[in-house]
């Protein structure tokens, strides 16, 4: 109840308040035309899969669209924290560029769409925020990609973690493992799937949910984010290359 309550208040402040620009706070507008052409020169120099350093047990490579740098950085913070939902549909057309490109390397069984399924939001953002971002952002995507994917909550949190910031890789890996479970096996036995979060930083959250997708019985698990963390060096994307068997 109250998360319904929440999203029907913030629909109602979006319709009598008037937006300002989350990257330069130009009045009336949600993204400025000068601000779309920042994020399109925060384009990742390489879009095959990336990987965070060291690379996670495991890891499958993750699609990115963006540098969480800059602009990217001040839209993505607004969305997820500050309440702009109304910035949903950048968002999500950037996440769902990225899961085009990483449906590019899967072939699910005929007729099956690929499972898209959000990292879960924990109980206590759900009651801070009223709802779940990246919910919303995976429908966003969906319905941007089209019948390929279908949206599935299949993934929660089974236990509180403590605040990822501030934490090294390895912290934020073993503060995050075994923090998630598939609500029901059944819904991803067998099937292709495809996590999906807004930002590729240390691996861990996306590292605990490809494990915990797997270990109910996925057949195939890949990643994709709207935006990646660039290392602070010269090269400013995450490369991965899977080892050829």
């Amino acid at each position: 109840m109250g998360s319904a309550i929440g999203g029907v208040l913030r629909a109602a402040v979006d319709l009598v308040l008037s937006r300002t620009c989350a990257g330069c706070g130009a009045p009336d507008v949600g993204l400025c035309p000068g601000c779309r052409l920042e994020l399109a020169d925060l384009a990742l120099d390489d879009l095959g899969p990336l990987a965070p350093r060291p690379v996670p047990a495991g890891w499958p490579g993750c699609h990115g669209t963006l540098r969480y740098d800059g602009v990217a950085a001040r839209l993505a913070t607004a969305f997820k924290d500050e309440g702009r939902r109304d910035l949903a549909a950048p968002m999500g057309r950037l996440l769902a560029d990225a899961v085009a490109r990483a449906l590019a390397t899967t072939s699910p069984p005929a007729g099956l769409p690929v499972l898209l399924v959000p990292v879960p939001s924990s109980r206590a953002a759900i009651r801070r925020r009223g709802d779940q971002p990246m919910l919303l952002l995976a429908r966003r995507a969906a319905r941007v990609v089209g019948p390929t994917v279908q949206v599935s909550t299949a993934l929660t949190t089974i236990r509180r973690t403590a605040d990822q910031a501030g934490l090294d890789q390895a912290s934020r890996r073993a503060n995050l493992h075994g923090a998630m479970r598939v609500t029901d096996p059944r819904r991803v036995r067998g099937r292709h799937v495809l996590v999906v979060d807004d930002v590729l930083t240390s691996g861990a959250t996306l590292a605990e949910a490809h494990r915990a997708v797997l270990a109910a019985g996925a057949a195939d698990v890949r990643l994709a984010v709207a935006m990646v963390t660039p290392r602070r060096s010269s090269a400013v994307h995450l490369s991965f290359r899977p080892r050829s068997d």
